[in-house]
C-alpha cells in the first residue's frame, strides 16, 4: 500500500462518509485493503525497490579485503575482484562509492581548557616569496598564541632557520612581558632532533632557551596538528586576513615588518574572538600577572660562526662576502649576526661591523679596508720617492693610497706633486691635496690647478724654479727648501688676513 492510497481511503471514509464497499469500488481495490488502511493510524512506510548492482556479488570479498588490508586502494580492489572469467567488470567508481568499503575510523576530540599563564602555542607559516635586491627569498611568519587569552604575536622572517626561530620566540616572550609554564609546538627542526610527542629528543640549544625562561617543552605527535589547534587557526588567520589582498602594499621587506606590528596591535588582538567571545587584549589583562617575569640578562639569540679570513681579506656569511681588515687575513675570527648587523670579532674584540644584507651574492667592502689592503699589498717596501711624499703627513698618505687605486702611473703623479712642494711649499700643497680628496679627485694636474687658482685669488704671481742650461747638471744642484713667503714680501703685499679685512 502506498501513502497516497492510504490518504485517499481515509479521506473518502471520514469526509465523504463512504462505506468500505463503495471506497473499494471507486479506487478499484480490494475491501481488505480498505479495511487495513482504516485500521492504520500512521501512513505506511514505503520501501523503495532495491536496484540490483553489478557489485553485489563481490561485496563480501571487498569487505574481506578491506578488513585484511585497510589501506588497499579502489584500483587494487578492482584488480583483485576482477580476476577470472566471472570477475567484476564494472566501473571503479562503484567501488569508491561502496559505503562499507572502509572501516569507520572517526576520531573523537576532547576540548582542552587552559588556565591563565599555563601555555603558549607556536608555529611557522609560509607566506610566498619576496625579491630582496636581486634575490628571491621565501617569506615565513612566526605565530605565538597564549592559550588562555588568545593574545597573538606575529613576526615575518626570511627563513625558518634555528636562529630565526629562537629570535622570534624570545621576541614573543618580550612582547607578552613574561613566560608561561609550557610551550607547545610540532616537530620543528630547530626544537626536535628526532622522535615526536613524548618520545621527542629536543635540541640542546632549544633546551637552553627553555631553561633560561623556565619553560616546559611539549612536542605534539607527528601528523597531529589538532593538538595545537589555536596556533594553527592563528596561522590561517594571518594568511587570510593580514596578507590577503595586500600584495601591492608589500613591495619591500620593511613593508612586512611594519604590517606585522600594525595588524597585530590594531586588528588581531582587539577583535572579538569567535571562541572566547572576548577581545584577546582584555582577557590578557587577567593573564599578564600570572606570567613568569623575564630573567636578566636577556637570552642571547645572535648567530655565531667561526670562520677564517681568506687571503683576499673576506669572510662569507648568509650568501654574501664581507671584507675584513687585511691584517687579519688567514686568521680565525668569530662572526656574530643579529637581525640588523653583522660583526667580526678577533680575540673577543669587534674589528668591523656591517649593516646586514638579506640579498645574496653581494661583495660588501668598506673603504678603509680597501685602502689598508692597498697599503699592505705585497711589495718589497716603499721607494724613497713614496717615503718622501708620505712624510708630508696623513693627508698625503691617504692621497697616496687612493692614487694607487686609480688606473694611472702613481710614480709620475708623486714626482709632479713633490715638485710642486718645492715650488709652492709643503703647507700649500697639503691644503690643495685635502681639497682634491674632498672632491674625490686624485690627480697631480688637478692639485696644481687648485694651487694656481688659490694664487690668483690672493693676487700673487706664479713662482718658478731656476732651470740650468745643461740638464745633466740638474742632479748636482742642491737647494734649500724654498719659502714662498719671501717672494711675497718682495712685492710688499699685505698679509692674507689684512687683505681679507679691507
Amino acid at each position: 500500500m502506498k501513502v497516497a492510497q492510504w490518504a485517499e481511503i481515509r479521506r473518502l471514509h471520514e469526509v465523504e462518509k463512504l462505506s468500505e464497499r463503495k471506497i473499494a469500488l471507486r479506487l478499484h481495490c480490494a475491501r481488505d485493503t480498505v479495511s487495513q488502511a482504516l485500521r492504520m493510524d500512521q501512513p505506511p512506510a514505503g520501501k523503495p525497490a532495491r536496484r540490483v548492482s553489478v557489485l553485489d556479488p563481490f561485496k563480501a570479498k571487498i569487505d574481506a579485503l578491506v578488513t585484511q588490508y585497510p589501506e588497499l586502494s579502489a584500483v587494487r580492489i578492482q584488480e583483485e575482484i576482477g580476476r577470472g572469467p566471472d570477475g567484476y567488470r564494472g566501473s571503479v567508481t562503484l567501488i569508491r562509492r561502496y559505503p562499507h568499503r572502509r572501516p569507520a575510523r572517526a576520531r573523537i576530540y576532547q576540548e582542552v581548557v587552559y588556565e591563565p599563564g599555563e601555555a603558549v602555542q607556536i608555529d611557522w607559516g609560509e607566506c610566498g616569496r619576496l625579491t630582496v635586491g636581486g634575490t628571491s627569498r621565501k617569506v615565513s611568519v612566526f605565530v605565538a598564541v597564549l592559550c588562555h587569552s588568545r593574545m597573538m604575536f606575529i613576526e615575518f622572517t626570511l627563513s625558518q632557520r634555528k636562529a630565526d626561530f629562537y629570535r622570534a620566540l624570545v621576541a614573543a616572550l618580550n612582547f607578552f612581558g613574561g613566560s608561561p609554564r609550557k610551550v607547545i609546538f610540532d616537530n620543528l627542526k630547530a626544537a626536535v632532533l628526532n622522535g615526536s610527542g613524548r618520545q621527542a629528543c629536543f635540541h640542546p640549544e632549544f633546551l637552553a632557551l627553555c631553561g633560561h625562561f623556565c619553560l616546559q617543552p611539549v612536542a605534539c605527535q607527528r601528523r597531529d596538528p589538532e593538538s595545537k589547534g589555536m596556533v594553527e587557526v592563528g596561522v590561517r588567520y594571518v594568511k587570510h586576513n593580514a596578507l590577503a589582498g595586500r600584495a601591492e602594499q608589500l613591495a619591500t621587506w620593511q613593508d612586512y615588518r611594519a604590517l606585522a606590528v600594525h595588524w597585530r596591535d590594531s586588528v588581531a588582538n582587539v577583535r572579538m574572538h569567535e571562541t572566547t567571545k572576548q577581545r584577546p587584549v582584555d582577557r590578557f589583562q587577567n593573564e599578564r600577572g600570572l606570567l613568569r617575569p623575564l630573567p636578566t640578562p636577556p637570552f642571547d639569540t645572535d648567530e655565531t660562526l667561526a670562520a677564517v679570513v681568506s687571503p683576499q681579506a673576506r669572510i662569507e656569511f648568509d650568501g654574501n662576502h664581507y671584507s675584513a681588515p687585511p691584517q687579519f687575513a688567514r686568521q680565525p675570527v668569530m662572526v656574530r649576526a643579529d637581525r640588523t648587523h653583522v660583526s667580526l670579532l678577533h680575540e673577543g674584540l669587534v674589528v668591523t661591523r656591517y649593516v646586514r644584507s638579506y640579498d645574496r651574492g653581494q661583495r660588501l667592502v668598506l673603504t678603509e679596508h680597501r685602502l689598508a689592503a692597498l697599503e699592505h699589498r705585497g711589495r718589497s717596501g716603499p721607494t724613497s720617492l713614496e717615503q718622501e711624499f708620505d712624510a708630508l703627513g696623513s693627508v698625503a698618505r691617504q692621497f697616496h693610497l687612493r692614487l694607487k687605486s686609480r688606473p694611472v702611473r702613481t710614480v709620475v703623479h708623486l714626482k709632479r706633486l713633490l715638485s710642486l712642494t718645492r715650488l709652492y711649499g709643503a703647507q700649500e700643497v697639503v691644503t690643495a691635496l685635502a681639497r682634491a680628496a674632498k672632491l674625490d679627485t686624485y690627480d697631480a694636474a688637478y692639485v696644481e690647478n687648485l694651487l694656481l687658482a688659490e694664487r690668483r685669488r690672493k693676487q700673487l704671481p706664479t713662482p718658478t724654479l731656476p732651470t740650468p742650461q745643461r740638464r745633466e747638471l740638474i742632479d748636482e744642484i742642491e737647494l734649500e727648501p724654498a719659502d714662498p713667503s719671501l717672494y711675497d714680501r718682495l712685492f710688499h703685499l699685505p698679509s692674507e688676513d689684512n687683505h681679507d679685512t679691507t
